[in-house]
């Protein structure tokens, strides 16, 4: 018997049922050479939608409740501002990450621009410190308490 999405195997002497618990929902936006990105967040409890470019993004985020989104960046300063506005928008609590590109240089302008001044609401990261992060229980939940903390005040 094979076991259906998000389930683990079950032996057949066994009562007992184990699923595997969602922590949430977080789109890939750009191409994830290998799919590893995804194989991590999957590992980590994740149900993971992707997408190739930022109209799939948008569409896919305006159809889904999403908890957060991981932009692969492009090196286009612009694109990638315009493209958490419109997410920001659509999926007002989702956690946005913005992830740089494998071996980047910070002395380039663009990567200093988002590093130096991040859009509100909004994370720059590398993929070693997004993996350290992956670890943490309460990865993307700890945006939605800091947000009601401020809505508070």
């Amino acid at each position: 018997m094979k076991p259906t999405e998000g389930e683990a195997p079950v032996a057949n002497n066994s009562r007992r049922t184990t699923t595997r618990i969602c922590l949430g929902k977080i789109m890939l936006i750009g191409v994830d050479r290998n799919h590893v990105l995804e194989r991590r967040f999957q590992a980590a409890g994740f149900e993971v939608l992707g997408a190739q470019n930022r109209a799939t993004a948008l569409d896919i985020a305006r159809h889904q409740v999403l908890d957060g989104a991981l932009m692969l960046s492009q090196n286009s300063l612009l694109n990638v501002a315009e493209t958490i506005f419109n997410l920001r928008d659509l999926c007002p609590a989702a956690k946005i990450i913005v992830l740089l590109p494998h071996g980047a240089k910070t002395s380039k302008r663009f990567l200093r621009q988002l590093r130096d001044h991040q859009i509100a609401d909004s994370e720059v990261m590398t993929r070693r410190e997004l993996q350290k992060r992956l670890r943490e229980p309460d990865f993307l939940s700890r945006h939605r308490a800091s947000s009601s903390e401020v809505q508070e005040r």
